[in-house]
């Protein structure tokens, strides 16, 4: 008899497995593929490892400084070695991390047959039964395809195959505006592609700032990407090496577009293999596992976490939940707070943001100042040589709650942290402003942005 079982080694398994052993319990780990999930294994550090080289390369060559940049180019199959040699030296070292702490692990399909019951199917067809006081389930996400599209690998790809992939199409259209299409249309622009997407929606990165998103689009066109929004895709075929996109264009008339690849990144939907809701009473919301603020689902000393349960699909909510339910299981009462849970993007230049956004708060009916700051006057960011970016902040006009920061520009996802920690020690945009930064650094933008939220920043005109 196990104290807990988790099924899925993702970030929000492998962190509740760790946690639980930590505090004591007996734990067993059911992973079917390797430890670490879609975000080590074909996700969150894949992208990131292809981003920076790409981000390496465009400092090159933008360079004022620099000699013969112009003819520097990447080598994708180093590239995609230097991926694969990340993954698996975290694969294993996380492997190593969970044997150092007791834990034993199942290799298999794990299926919830009942409460406190867990099977798993191993490879050669057998199945074995654990018991557990308590389960936790944490099999994640996988790729949303529309029901139309067929996914061959080659010619139209999700992230699972273009993250793999050793070469860069010359013409690549990416279905989807959201954090994967960004991400993925910033990699591929910048080793040489010629990138389009295709967004159903109005604009791209809708969960995001009104005013950010514009930015990030503006910078994308001006790098060559093209984006077409109110786009309905209708068409998928591959032909002839070939594949041609039919979509409605947001006057309702039929356009196609033809491409070497297409890349479809419309989001993610929660993995059920070995969950069947019906058969167990386990009650949904809609495609996600339906939990309460403890995170316990339907069924006694059942629980679910991360990508399974909906809201933000970030691999940092998934650990989060982990560390409440592990907490919640020896008795605690935590709870996981969306609004503190920061947003992370990484495109031609970093987005990163935590709590409301504008037009969310305007539409509260809630009084508030706004407070900027421009990198184009950052002394780091000039010395940097890339004033591209913006921090703001939302505050309470009277009480001075700190309801929304969002940062555009280089070190976005670094410079995030500091505001996330102060929106939780719920601290004033006042602390913000006070709080002394070294000179000449990118966190003077964040301080300079809470000044100017009382109208008093230094590196700025004054306010009319």
């Amino acid at each position: 008899m196990y104290d807990l079982t988790v099924i899925g080694g993702g970030p929000g398994g492998y962190v509740a497995a760790i946690r639980g052993a930590q505090n004591g319990l007996k734990v067993i780990l059911v992973e079917k593929d390797s430890l670490g999930g879609t975000c080590l294994n074909r996700g969150c550090i894949s992208t990131k490892c292809f981003a920076y080289d790409a981000k390496l390369l465009e400092a090159a060559r933008t360079s004022q400084v620099l000699t013969g940049a112009e003819a520097l180019s990447i080598d994708l199959v180093k590239m995609v070695a230097r991926k694969r040699q990340v993954v698996e030296t975290l694969v294993s070292g996380l492997g190593k991390i969970i044997q150092s702490h007791g834990i034993d692990v199942a290799q298999g399909l794990g299926e919830l047959i009942a409460p406190g019951s867990v099977g798993v199917c191993q490879d050669d067809g057998s199945t074995k039964e654990y018991q557990a006081r308590h389960v936790i389930l944490a099999t994640g996400s996988r790729p949303a395809v529309l029901p139309f599209i067929e996914v061959d690998g080659r010619y139209v790809q999700t992230t699972d195959e273009a993250l793999d992939s050793e070469d860069i199409p010359g013409k690549l259209i990416i279905i989807g505006g959201g954090v994967i299409g960004v991400e993925m249309a910033t990699i591929c622009r910048t080793l040489g592609s010629e990138v389009t997407i295709l967004e159903l929606l109005p604009d791209i990165l809708t969960t995001e700032d009104e005013e950010i998103r514009r930015a990030m689009r503006m910078l994308m066109e001006q790098r060559g990407v093209k984006i077409h929004l109110n786009a309905k895709v209708k068409e998928v075929a591959a032909r002839d090496e070939k594949v041609e996109v039919t979509y409605e264009d947001e006057t309702g008339q039929g356009q196609t577009f033809e491409a070497e690849r297409v890349l479809v990144a419309t989001g993610r939907a929660p993995v059920l293999d070995g969950i069947n809701a019906g058969k167990l009473g386990l009650e949904t919301d809609g495609p996600f596992i339906k939990v309460n603020a403890r995170l316990e689902t339907s069924l006694p000393g059942v629980y679910a976490i991360g990508d399974l349960v909906g809201g933000m699909m970030l691999a940092h909510k998934a650990m989060a939940e982990a560390e409440a339910t592990v907490a919640n299981i020896l008795g605690g009462n935590e709870e996981v707070k969306p609004e503190l849970i920061p947003r992370c993007i990484w495109g031609f230049t970093e987005i990163a943001s935590v709590g409301l956004t504008e037009e969310e708060v305007r539409a509260s009916g809630r009084q508030i100042n706004v407070g900027k700051f421009p990198y184009i006057n950052s002394s780091a960011a000039r010395v940097m040589g890339d004033i591209n970016g913006l921090a703001k902040i939302l505050g309470d006009s009277e009480t001075g709650e700190i309801l929304g920061v969002h940062i555009l520009g280089p070190h976005a996802t670094e410079l995030i942290g500091e505001s996330v920690m102060a929106m939780t020690m719920e601290s004033a945009v006042e602390d913000l402003a006070k709080a002394i930064k070294p000179h000449p650094t990118l966190g003077e933008t964040v301080m300079e942005a809470a000044m100017d939220w009382g109208g008093l920043a230094v590196n700025s005109p004054k306010k009319l």
